[in-house]
């Protein structure tokens, strides 16, 4: 199925020109927050952060970074509980991908249209 070519500049961005967090906050998360809730728990994004050296209106001072932090329900879309458990996570500086292409995954060509 092609992509859609007004999209193109997206679609092939590059590690260079996408602006990468500093370090993120992961929340704990539950679903569990009415009677309707589908008990789902895991890991979401709490923020994403970059320091850049100017004072931002943020409790640390960084500036946040545009991530999907949206607390719903991954399952059935419900509001979500943010637990007080809570992890922060720095880049390593191997960034090598958890999967190779050709060997543990292909990839389909991308195709545009219009």
């Amino acid at each position: 199925m092609p992509f859609p070519a007004k999209f193109r500049h997206l679609i092939e961005r590059t590690a260079a020109e996408v602006e990468s967090p500093d370090y993120v906050w992961l929340a704990y998360a539950v679903c569990a927050v009415t009677t309707e809730g589908c008990g789902w728990e895991g890991w979401m994004i709490e923020a994403a952060f970059r320091r850049d050296g100017a004072k931002h209106p943020t409790g640390t001072g960084d500036r946040l970074v545009n991530a999907a932090n949206e607390q719903t329900c991954p399952r059935c879309g419900r509001e979500t509980f943010r637990t007080e458990v809570a992890l922060r996570l720095e880049p390593s500086t191997d960034q090598s991908p958890p999967s190779r292409l050709g060997i543990d995954h292909e990839v389909a060509p991308t195709e545009f249209e219009g």
